[in-house]
């Protein structure tokens, strides 16, 4: 078969260009770590590839979402376990304020510290992250949650019920927080006691039952009666009780005292009334009133213990020995609440940590390049070139002319 000069030279070329581009390919084989260059190389294998990749980044977008949780979750926990330090404290000194022995030197002594816990405490529950995020507040986390009201001389919690939830894996969201609502706030109701009239005839004031004094004042201003009482005595054991508008009961002195709606008000043994006779007193709109609140509460209760408070301090230790237990024990659910959330997490990682393994085996198996079988074929193709560059050069020599 006789070839013309041309159909010559252009079979040289595209044999040359052929064993070329062979060993480009290897090489960038070699160079990206992937025998699929091209979805064309392998289409359904490139099509997993892409699947597994999204697999994995989810699994590395997850792996950033639990660090962050247990950040959160850890300084949570650390802010609670001081709280509840603080609250244990606060409940030891109203113990130790209830001690007969102590005077009102010794209670105000008590009420300083209980100033300090309370300072200590606002500070803690509005504590913030790292980003500056407060981390009771709810979704409202660039809002300072606790908030001293002057007009009621109460504390109050301004953030919302919300919890940020994290996502750990495709269908397993974690709270990253709890609302101050939830841990610290609203324990009770305070009700302000004021005696406006006939105090000599009291010795000592006492709230045996505070729901029903604050289930009847609540009542009272829900339908617009006043909330100011006269006792008037009609006897010397006998006696009515009015709000200045109509009366309200009538009752009978036993062991020396009036009891009205879960009220005890002691008589003075010196000066007992008499028929004629009548002593007032006003109860405040029921407030809110969370931890903070509380210790606020019981420190001037104490500071201002003297004879004209009529021992209503002892009345208000009582109180607050009742709601630091009820906080105590939510800041306790709480903490466990991090806590189980803590063991979630971990078990969600060491899990996603595992599916990470699996996936990347998975696409190493259908893309990675096996490197004995490509230097293998990078060094047959450098033959294969090498051989037709050769080839071509001898071939190409071959004329009469060059015998002669």
């Amino acid at each position: 078969m006789r070839l013309s000069t041309n159909l010559f030279f252009q079979r040289g070329l595209d044999s040359l260009q052929t064993s070329q581009s062979r060993l480009d390919k290897i090489q960038l084989m070699l160079t990206k770590q992937t025998k699929i260059l091209s979805p064309a190389d392998d289409p359904i294998g490139n099509s997993q590839v892409l699947a597994l990749n999204e697999k994995i980044g989810q699994n590395e977008q997850f792996e950033r979402n639990s660090v962050t949780l247990e950040n959160n979750l850890r300084r949570e926990e650390s802010v609670i376990s001081s709280i509840t330090d603080a609250v244990q404290r606060a409940r030891a000194l109203a113990v130790q304020a209830g001690n007969g022995s102590y005077d009102q030197t010794n209670r105000k002594a008590l009420a300083s510290e209980l100033r300090n816990l309370e300072t200590s405490i606002f500070d803690l529950t509005n504590a913030q992250d790292e980003s500056g995020e407060y981390i009771f507040a709810g979704y409202q986390n660039r809002t300072q949650p606790m908030e001293f009201n002057d007009a009621n001389q109460a504390y109050e919690y301004v953030g919302d019920q919300g919890q940020r939830m994290i996502q750990l894996s495709p269908t397993l969201y974690l709270p990253a927080n709890d609302p101050g609502s939830r841990a610290f706030s609203n324990v009770s109701k305070r009700v302000d006691f004021e005696l406006t009239g006939g105090n000599n005839f009291i010795e000592k004031v006492e709230v045996n039952d505070r729901d029903a004094l604050i289930a009847d004042t609540e009542t009272r201003i829900d339908a617009g009666d006043p909330t100011d009482f006269t006792v008037n005595f009609t006897g010397p054991d006998t006696y009515e009780i009015d709000d200045g508008v109509n009366p309200v009961v009538a009752g009978t002195v036993t062991d020396g005292k009036v009891e009205y709606n879960g009220m005890t008000l002691e008589l003075n043994p010196d000066n007992m009334p008499v028929a004629g006779n009548s002593f007032s007193y006003s109860i405040g709109e029921p407030v809110s009133r969370n931890l903070l609140t509380q210790i606020r509460d019981l420190a001037t209760a104490l500071e201002e213990s003297g004879p004209e408070s009529k021992g209503f301090h002892e009345s208000e230790i009582a109180f607050a020995l009742d709601d630091f237990n009820t906080v105590i024990s939510d800041l306790t659910d709480t903490q466990a609440s991090v806590g189980a959330r803590l063991n979630v997490m971990d078990n969600a990682k060491l899990s996603n940590a595992d599916i990470e393994i699996v996936n990347k085996k998975a696409r190493a198996d259908i893309s990675d390049v096996d490197y004995s079988e490509a230097v293998t074929d990078l060094v047959k193709n450098e033959t294969i070139y090498s051989a037709a560059q050769q080839v071509f050069t001898r071939v190409s020599r071959l004329s009469l002319f060059d015998y002669l």
